[in-house]
């Protein structure tokens, strides 16, 4: 059920020159799943902005934000005790399988794979989390990664993990694994491309942009095989491969 509430800022931690922890406390967190989204009322801008869940606990919610414009430049500026309105938990996120998973994140892309490791290993599945970006300082989080999950880096640079594209690191996998990305769409279709000839199980969050978060503003509307043009934002942002028309 979407809750709407007034989040009080806990903590707001650089992570990198690009990229914050922003930890809020919201009230019951239950029953969020991997790959939902809030969509949060920043001060000074307009319109809300979407960002994965990164971790539910208890009370307290966290989110990976981004440094991109405006608004996350204002997000970064919260201080502890500042209120912010949320709208959560929104959109549909990963159904989990009882195969072996492997999780990939590429750039901002793994924000919502820590929740889905924890879920995972809650399930007794201790997943693999592949964590892709252009150079190393794009990889944040490994400690709490860790807790969870097998670790795998690529980097574009090769300053840290191994030099290249996270789908170098996923082609021996066979058809008895399930496989849950997100990231930016190149990757997601390569990942699709590879599905199909490995035949693993793969789900793909899509990112896209999100006016209001609730199908109403229609500018996430997106192809699917199955149910046509539908909002990201209400059928997604997880999306099974085989439902996608690419």
């Amino acid at each position: 059920m979407k809750k709407l509430a007034s989040a009080s800022v806990i903590s707001v931690k650089p992570l990198s020159p690009a990229c914050i922890l922003l930890t809020v406390e919201t009230g019951d967190t239950a029953g969020i799943a991997a790959g939902q989204f809030a969509s949060i009322s920043i001060p000074g801008v307009y319109l809300r902005r979407p960002f994965s869940v990164h971790d539910a606990d208890g009370a307290v919610l966290s989110f990976l934000v981004k440094l991109a414009g405006k608004g996350t430049r204002a997000l970064a500026g919260l201080r502890p005790a500042d209120k912010i309105s949320i709208i959560y938990p929104l959109g549909r996120g990963f159904q989990l399988s009882a195969k072996p998973a492997v999780l990939v994140g590429g750039g901002a892309g793994m924000a919502p794979l820590l929740l889905l490791a924890k879920q995972l290993q809650n399930r007794g599945i201790r997943p693999t989390v592949v964590l892709g970006g252009r150079t190393g300082s794009d990889i944040v989080r490994l400690a709490e990664f860790a807790r969870y999950a097998e670790i795998k880096i690529t980097t574009e640079d090769g300053s840290l993990g191994v030099q290249g594209l996270v789908t170098g690191e996923l082609k021996a996998l066979s058809a008895d694994t399930a496989v849950y990305a997100c990231g930016p769409e190149p990757m997601l279709k390569a990942l699709h491309g590879l599905a199909q000839i490995k035949k693993f199980s793969l789900q793909l969050s899509l990112e896209a942009l999100m006016g209001c978060g609730l199908g109403a503003c229609l500018c996430c509307v997106t192809d699917t095989r199955t149910d046509g043009r539908v909002c990201v934002c209400t059928e997604g942002p997880v999306f099974r491969a085989e439902d996608l028309p690419w």
